[in-house]
């Protein structure tokens, strides 16, 4: 793995979303899900390790925790597990007279 484990970051609700997951091999590797849970609106293209879309469905700060499974053509495995939190309300230091 060349991407390190835990956080891959935060993003606002209803927001769109994007992130990269990396391995490396002698030979192509494809990435899966293999437990936990991505945010509502979310997939992972298995070909490229993209996880992206517009997240749906969270109500308050939620930290999805997941474990993508990377395996290369000579069926080596090696399993990683990430996060991402989905934040809501207002951001920054600003006040409202």
């Amino acid at each position: 793995w060349t991407t390190a484990a835990g956080s891959l970051g935060s993003s606002a609700a209803t927001a769109a979303l994007s992130f990269t997951v990396v391995a490396t091999s002698d030979s192509d590797v494809t990435y899966a899900k293999t437990s936990g849970t991505f945010p509502g609106g979310v997939t992972m293209v298995s070909a490229t390790g993209v996880i992206s879309g517009t997240e749906t469905g969270s109500t308050e700060e939620t930290t999805y925790t997941f474990d993508i499974t990377a395996t290369d053509e000579e069926s080596q495995t090696a399993v990683r597990e990430f996060t991402i939190t989905i934040t809501h309300g207002a951001t920054g230091g600003g006040q409202f007279n």
